[in-house]
């Protein structure tokens, strides 16, 4: 078997085990934003979408004249806070319910399209894609509509 191999195989299975465990337990093996690469992949992740989901014509009307990079710092410490980094978030979970009411099904869709696009820019790993889709995406539009 080829060492290379071996390691994939190995990182795969640990986030496989971090994602199904406790949090607790998952901390010990390490946490998604390590995973990620921790926060200079998470400010890029942040960057490129709030850019990609500007340009969607599908959001024009929702961030059509948003100042994106105001945005973008607070983005990535959600970001960042959602995936065990330790950073402090900015939006409470009430604010991010409170978000979610500014935006339609089909915006909140183009918002999940976009994440996901700029998610593929950061790691090509599907169990890690999974695993920080599930963490993001269910408030990715609570999260947008606070942060307008």
């Amino acid at each position: 078997m080829r060492p290379q191999f071996l390691l994939k195989w190995v990182a795969m299975a640990v986030l496989g085990v971090g994602l199904t465990l406790g949090q607790g337990i998952a901390q010990t093996l390490g946490n998604l934003f390590q995973m990620v690469g921790g926060m200079d992949t998470v400010k890029k992740l942040g960057g490129e979408f709030l850019q990609s989901a500007a340009k969607d014509p599908r959001l024009s009307g929702v961030l059509g004249k948003a100042d994106t990079s105001t945005m973008a710092p607070k983005l990535s410490d959600q970001l960042c806070s959602m995936l065990g980094g330790g950073c402090k978030a900015p939006l409470t979970d009430e604010q991010i319910a409170a978000g979610s009411s500014k935006l339609d099904a089909d915006q909140t869709k183009a918002l999940g399209d976009n994440f996901s696009s700029s998610l593929s820019s950061v790691t090509s790993n599907p169990l890690l894609k999974e695993g920080v889709s599930k963490a993001i995406a269910p408030k990715l539009g609570g999260i947008v509509g606070a942060l307008l």
